[in-house]
């Protein structure tokens, strides 16, 4: 992984989008876990981002992805369940809790944006491309998380990829920051470490 520049941003022009740090995908148990896609080191370096940005006062939204049985992955596609609605599998992982007043956006497919609530959650936060920054981190990393980063590309923002909070195969990781990193994104996209993320600090009268 390339080392990445010291980013500082306005913690009150910053959203935090987290991406399906479900118990399916992340915990020994759920039915996507791989012990080569995320570790208990790699949950807690996530945890450690989003105290941070709680912290220093940045917004946070969560990602959760929901089947119900007649989803297409299931009824077409013949995919073995995964993520069903009220499961322990579909519920975050204890270390990224979800506090009180905190917005969650639930999807349906690997889109974040495809008939969501996510547009209009961002204008009630008054998070738009013209004042606001957005780290994305999560799970998988080539795959939802590679289609949040396209959704908020496309609408013009700027964002930091926390790469080393984005988990999924070595692979699938390595494409990501490829991505992210090629011209045709690298304009408003940029793959950082985590660490290298600074809030600056808000001074009131």
């Amino acid at each position: 992984m390339s080392t990445s520049p010291l980013l500082t941003v306005d913690p009150g022009k910053t959203a935090l989008v987290i991406i399906d740090m479900q118990n399916d995908f992340c915990k020994p148990g759920g039915t996507r876990y791989g012990s080569e896609i995320i570790s208990e080191a790699g949950i807690a370096r996530a945890a450690k981002l989003l105290g941070r940005c709680r912290e220093a006062g940045a917004k946070v939204i969560f990602v959760e992805s929901v089947r119900d049985p007649d989803s297409p992955d299931f009824t077409r596609f013949k995919l073995s369940p995964m993520l069903m609605r009220g499961s322990w599998g579909a519920k975050y992982v204890e270390e990224l809790r979800r506090r009180p007043g905190e917005p969650v956006v639930e999807k349906n497919t690997h889109d974040c944006f495809y008939e969501t609530s996510m547009e209009v959650l961002l204008a009630k936060l008054g998070i738009s491309p013209e004042t606001h920054k957005i780290i994305v981190m999560g799970i998988a990393a080539n795959v939802c998380v590679y289609h949040a980063i396209m959704g908020f590309h496309v609408r013009h923002y700027e964002q930091l990829v926390a790469i080393d909070c984005c988990f999924g195969s070595p692979e699938g990781v390595r494409i990501l920051e490829a991505q992210c990193r090629c011209p045709g994104y690298s304009y408003n996209v940029a793959a950082v470490n985590s660490e290298a993320i600074k809030f600056r600090s808000v001074v009131t009268a």
